[in-house]
């Protein structure tokens, strides 16, 4: 972004912190050109501004032509009356005449208004927008800019640096659990768009709904790089009571095929299993003879006992039973029904986790 003049440089960190401590202004033109802090600074605007009034919030693009109906509206010549945001996106895209009526507009703006211009050019220069550049008359031009410095709110928020990202990252995350070190790992898969972070951002937040808290490995599992799970990691997720982990292998697994009935299945051998080990006489077992018993043939079922037995040892026999009537309800669900498989599957994992 090529500067024009250093006076009108703040941080995204320091507007933020001018719009919450000071009186919103009644006329602000904003250099920015990412939508999502745009919006971000709208919302915190118009919150502000509003106080306990209706919060009304009206767009207009440059492009558009609209003058007559910008200037209307500021003035509260419009459908609305209460306090009001007005944004005009693209002012620096206003014809010559539309700018003289806007500074027009400066000169008696109305306090109930607050009207943000937003320029998103690469180069910014309120010297141009506004006609008191060098090209202009130097009379007309001096008139403009003694408006302009006296009733515009002019500020261009800087790019972010690292911190400053991190800083973003971390409000958005309100109410989770991340460190710097998962933000920053996190960075590591975008390209730094504003828009990309807070899809990623919601669709993490929404896999650890439950556990609150975001790990490189939850990370990991969202961008499609872990390692090739099997419907064994899926059953030992479970056996830890890891939802979210439980959550996301199943939705790798199911990517490839159709897994939900043989999940039933194997989570019924699980807890078959599990309730067969209340059972002293069979939790006393060695090696081939409780391999027997257990019937633990599948691949990688030996390498789940130690889970199993956990599971157990943490678990009233009552809570199984429990478990087992949720597992018969989803199979005769699925089994009966057009329902969902994926919810149901939601369902069922979450319940088995959270029991």
């Amino acid at each position: 972004m090529a500067k024009t003049d250093k006076k009108y440089l703040t941080t995204y960190k320091s507007f933020t912190e001018y719009l919450h401590k000071n009186k919103i202004p009644p006329v602000l033109l904003l250099s920015i050109n990412e939508k999502v802090l745009i919006d971000d600074i709208i919302k915190t605007a118009a919150e502000k501004f509003a106080e306990n009034s209706v919060n009304i919030i009206i767009y207009f693009n440059a492009d558009e032509k609209v003058i007559e109906d910008i200037v209307n509206e500021c003035s509260n010549f419009g459908l609305f009356s209460e306090k009001k945001v007005v944004v005009l996106r693209n002012v620096n895209k206003l014809s010559k005449n539309e700018k003289l009526a806007m500074i027009e507009y400066f000169k008696r703006v109305n306090e109930d208004t607050c009207l943000i211009m937003i320029s998103s050019e690469i180069e910014f220069n309120p010297a141009k927008i506004f006609l008191y550049d060098v090209k202009e008359d130097s009379q007309k031009a001096e008139v403009n800019k003694k408006v302009i410095e006296k009733n515009v709110m002019i500020f261009e928020i800087e790019d972010f640096s690292e911190p400053d990202t991190i800083a973003w990252v971390r409000e958005k995350f309100d109410g989770y659990k991340i460190d710097d070190s998962s933000i920053k790992y996190f960075l590591q898969f975008s390209n730094y768009s504003f828009d990309e972070l807070l899809t990623e951002i919601e669709k993490l937040k929404t896999y650890c709904f439950q556990s609150k808290e975001i790990t490189p490995d939850i990370i990991n599992l969202c961008n499609g790089i872990a390692k090739d799970f099997n419907e064994t990691d899926f059953i030992m997720a479970v056996m830890e009571r890891k939802l979210e982990k439980a959550l996301l292998i199943y939705e790798r697994i199911s990517l490839k095929k159709d897994v939900e009935v043989f999940l039933i299945f194997l989570l019924t051998s699980a807890f078959t299993i599990i309730n067969k080990l209340y059972d002293p006489a069979v939790s006393s077992l060695k090696e081939w003879q409780l391999k027997k018993e257990l019937k633990l043939w599948f691949p990688d079922q030996e390498k789940l006992l130690p889970s199993y037995r956990s599971f157990k040892n943490t678990n009233e026999r009552e809570k199984i039973k429990k478990i087992f009537n949720y597992i018969y309800e989803s199979d005769k669900i699925m089994k009966t029904t057009a329902s969902d498989k994926r919810t149901n599957m939601y369902i069922l994992i979450n319940r088995i986790c959270c029991i």
